[in-house]
């Protein structure tokens, strides 16, 4: 069946929502029937909610019923996603009913490939039998001296990236042997980052080194890797002019010609502070679309907006019109993601 360029644009999005379970008349619903979403992601607590309530996770069971009902409701296979890193990243806690669940950084410290394989495992088991087939993980920022805020919580393993490499490695492996397909993130790297981009703006040109790209070079050298998330973090000496997420010079020219990664670049959330609050929402979606990401994940937790599906397909649609988005660029995103579909399990 062939499909519309809509129907394309679809498939470069995944999307957030509110809701322990689905009914027919849910906005879910229509985003992935009528806007062919590529795929959903889900979280524990409503950050939109003063009471921090449920969202889409409450026990094993119900998110397991949750996910069958997802993947009934159209005739594609849909990407379901969730950011499990472990420790202040972790979606499926142990007060849900899930295993235990240490931060990244507490593995790395123990620095013992078996602990890291124990750990992995553990993960990706428990998204095999929940229904889980994306994990947005692991994370690959080198741990800096310093005042970083991805380190301040506890998301870097290690200082030292051939040692992060080796067990981001053995995450990886874990995954994929279960179907799951993972996310090397924050692309150029965040490690050294003061600023939250969830925030605003997050500049790491003094602080950064060229050291954060070597764990993305040894894994692209000896694994199949499936995606790359590209951080909001502006490197000025990379490109004058964007953030990494809307930069030509960091994911077509950086990414993909230097390092020759061709496998699918999602960005992180485009209504984090760092893009909502500096650009706006067309101008963001031409800058992203063109500089080489292929999915968008709206998470929809940060702010609520049960229309951003329509609202980012109808923008998107408008740009390639207009000729400022080509259609190519749009089958070339499409044609990853369908690649990457026919793995997962």
């Amino acid at each position: 069946m062939s499909l519309s360029l809509k129907q394309q644009i679809g498939q470069m999005l995944i999307a957030g929502f509110k809701g322990l379970e689905i009914e027919q008349d849910h906005s879910i619903v229509r985003d992935i029937i009528e806007y062919n979403i590529s795929g959903v992601i889900l979280y524990d607590e409503d950050v939109t909610d003063p009471n921090k309530r449920w969202c889409n996770i409450q026990t094993p069971e119900q998110t397991r019923q949750l996910i069958n009902s997802l993947q009934d409701v159209g005739d594609n296979k849909l990407i379901i996603s969730i950011d499990q890193e472990g420790g202040y990243v972790n979606r499926l806690k142990e007060k849900y009913g899930f295993p235990p669940c240490p931060s990244w950084s507490e593995i790395g410290s123990v620095n013992n490939i078996k602990k890291t394989k124990d750990f992995s495992e553990t993960i990706a088991k428990t998204l095999k039998d929940t229904g889980f087939n994306l994990n947005i993980a692991p994370v690959v920022d080198v741990k800096t001296i310093g005042k970083s805020y991805i380190r301040k919580l506890g998301r870097c393993f290690h200082s030292d990236p051939k040692t992060i490499a080796e067990h981001a490695s053995v995450f990886i492996s874990a995954h994929k042997e279960r179907g799951i397909a993972t996310t090397l993130k924050h692309f150029p790297g965040l490690g050294s980052a003061s600023a939250d981009t969830h925030e605003g703006f997050a500049d790491i040109t003094d602080s950064w080194t060229e050291d954060e790209l070597l764990p993305y070079k040894m894994l692209l050298d000896s694994l199949d890797v499936d995606l790359i998330m590209i951080g909001h973090c502006i490197h000025r000496d990379i490109d004058p002019d964007y953030p990494a997420s809307m930069s030509t010079k960091t994911v077509n020219g950086l990414l993909r010609s230097e390092l020759g990664f061709d496998g699918i670049v999602i960005c992180d959330d485009p209504m984090m502070g760092a893009i909502s609050k500096n650009y706006a929402f067309e101008t963001a979606m031409e800058k992203i679309i063109n500089a080489g990401v292929d999915l968008l994940c709206f998470g929809n937790n940060l702010v609520y907006d049960k229309d951003i599906v329509s609202k980012a397909v109808d923008t998107i649609y408008h740009l390639v019109e207009i000729g400022k988005i080509s259609a190519d660029r749009i089958i070339q995103s499409f044609n990853r993601i369908h690649v990457l579909k026919s793995k997962l399990r």
